[in-house]
C-alpha cells in the first residue's frame, strides 16, 4: 500500500525493534485497565509490559475473546468485552503472553448486561485498492462480527492507512476489516453487524466510489494535522467517511509532518503558500488526481484555512495547477471545539479543491458554509447538491487540475 512505500522500511523494523525489546521471558505485568468497572458488554482496554508480543486476556480465569489495538499486530494493548451475563463482583483479569500469566487485576462488574442490536449509519473505503472499509455505527464490541454480502469477514485493530490504532472512545463506533475479495470501483455491496444473542443490525447497503484522489498532508514542525477521528452529533466522522459517501475516494498520506517553518513566525502569504506548495508537494505522474493539505501557523488575512491555488489568489498559475492546493492555519484556532473545527475547515477546504462553492443556494448547513454561517452548529456532511456534484458532474468541473475554481460549471452554477 502506498503509504507503506512512503513510510519505507526503517521505521517498521525501528517499531518492530522496539516491540522485540519488550520481549524479557518475564511474566507479563498489567499496567493499567480502562475502566476498571461496569456491566456485561463493557469493552475494557488492558495495556502490560514483560512477557511476549502478545497476548490473551483471561476473565476470572477463562480465555476471552482479546484484540489488538495495534494493526502491527503483536502489541501490548489487549482488548476484550466483559462477558454478558457475568453476576455481580469483582472479577480478576490477568495477561497470558509468552507461556507466562500475570498477577491478576480487579475488574468490578455492576450488572449482568443485556446484549444490544448494533446500528450502522455509515462506510469509508480507504483506497482504491479495495481491501479494507470501516464501518461506523453504534452499538458495537469486540465480539461483534461483519458480513460483508453475507460472508463474515476479517476485522482490523486500526486502519492500515495511515497505521494508526482505533481510539478505546471510538471502539463502539467503528470496526475497521478486511473484505473476502477486494471491492471494485462502482460495485455496490451490503454490510451486517451481529452481536452476540442474535442482535444484528439491518443491511447497510453502500456504493464503492469510482472516483480517486491522492491527498498529501504536509505540516510545519510543532503543527498537529487534525484528528483523524471525531464524534459529533452522537456520530463519528472522519475526512475520509464524508467524501466515500459522495463518490471519491482520498487516499491520504501523512508525508512530512515536522518541516521548518519557512516565514520563521510569520505570516504566510497566498506567494508564501505557494512556494511552499512548489517545495513541499509531490505530485504523482499520468493522470493521477491530486491535492496538497498544507497545516502551518497563520496567514495575513486572519483565516482559518484556505484554498489559494485559484488565479484570483496566485497570479499565473499554470491550468494544470488549479485547484490542487490548500492552507490551513493552526494558530488561527481557539475554544473548546478547536479540534472540531480544525478538521471541519480541513474538509471544507479540500471542497473548494473540488471546486465547491459556499452555498449551494439552497439553503442547507453543509459543511461547506462558512464558520461565520455554522458557528458551532455543523456536522461533517455534504448537502445533497454539493455531494451530486461530487459524484456525478462532468470529472474536469471537479477533480483538481480542471477548470478554474468558480467557473461556470462549480457546483451551484450547475443547478
Amino acid at each position: 500500500m502506498r503509504i507503506y512505500r512512503q513510510l519505507g522500511l526503517l521505521p517498521v523494523l525501528a517499531v518492530l525493534f522496539g516491540m522485540l525489546a519488550g520481549c524479557t521471558g518475564k511474566p507479563p505485568v498489567i499496567q493499567s485497565m480502562t475502566p476498571a468497572s461496569g456491566p456485561g458488554g463493557t469493552i475494557v482496554e488492558v495495556r502490560f509490559t514483560q512477557g511476549g508480543l502478545g497476548g490473551v486476556v483471561l476473565f476470572d480465569g477463562t480465555a476471552v475473546e482479546t484484540r489488538y489495538a495495534s494493526n502491527l499486530g503483536l502489541g501490548k494493548i489487549l482488548r476484550f468485552t466483559v462477558p454478558y451475563g457475568t453476576a455481580a463482583g469483582n472479577k480478576d483479569v490477568q495477561v497470558r503472553s509468552d507461556g507466562e500469566t500475570s498477577a491478576a487485576s480487579s475488574f468490578t462488574v455492576t450488572a449482568g448486561g443485556t446484549p444490544e442490536s448494533p446500528q450502522i449509519d455509515g462506510v469509508e473505503i480507504p483506497n482504491r485498492e479495495g481491501k479494507e472499509i470501516t464501518v461506523f455505527g453504534s452499538k458495537f464490541t469486540t465480539l461483534s462480527k461483519v458480513f460483508i454480502d453475507g460472508v463474515e469477514v476479517k476485522r482490523y485493530a486500526g486502519s492500515s492507512l495511515p497505521l494508526r490504532a482505533l481510539p478505546l472512545e471510538f471502539v463502539d463506533n467503528a470496526i475497521i476489516c478486511e473484505p473476502q475479495t477486494p471491492f471494485t470501483l462502482g460495485s455496490t455491496h451490503t454490510v451486517q453487524v451481529r452481536n452476540p444473542g442474535n442482535n444484528n443490525s439491518p443491511d447497510f447497503t453502500f456504493k464503492v466510489p469510482t472516483r480517486v484522489c491522492m491527498m498529501e498532508f504536509d505540516a510545519l514542525d510543532g503543527i498537529p494535522l487534525p484528528d483523524y477521528y471525531r464524534f459529533r452529533n452522537n456520530t463519528l466522522s472522519t475526512m475520509r467517511r464524508g467524501y466515500t459517501e459522495c463518490g471519491w475516494i482520498l487516499e491520504l498520506s501523512y508525508d512530512d509532518t515536522a518541516i521548518p517553518d519557512p516565514q520563521a513566525g510569520a505570516v504566510f502569504t497566498p506567494a508564501d503558500m505557494y512556494s511552499f506548495w512548489q517545495a513541499n508537494a509531490n505530485l504523482p505522474g499520468g493522470s493521477e488526481f491530486y491535492m496538497h493539505g498544507a497545516f502551518v501557523t497563520a496567514d495575513d488575512q486572519g483565516l482559518l484555512g484556505i484554498m489559494f491555488m485559484n488565479t484570483g489568489s496566485v497570479p499565473s498559475l499554470p491550468n494544470a495547477e488549479r485547484r490542487l492546493g490548500f492552507s490551513v492555519f493552526r494558530n488561527a484556532f481557539s475554544g473548546s471545539d478547536l479540534e472540531d473545527k480544525y478538521l471541519r475547515t480541513t474538509m471544507h477546504e479540500a471542497g473548494h479543491g473540488f471546486n465547491l462553492l459556499h452555498s449551494d443556494g439552497d439553503g442547507v448547513r453543509s459543511i461547506m458554509n462558512q464558520t461565520s454561517v455554522v458557528g458551532s452548529n455543523f456536522r461533517y456532511i455534504f448537502s445533497d447538491i454539493s455531494c451530486d456534484h461530487l459524484e456525478s458532474h462532468d470529472i474536469d468541473a471537479v477533480g483538481p487540475g480542471g477548470e478554474a475554481f468558480g467557473s461556470g460549471r462549480s457546483c451551484n452554477n450547475l443547478h
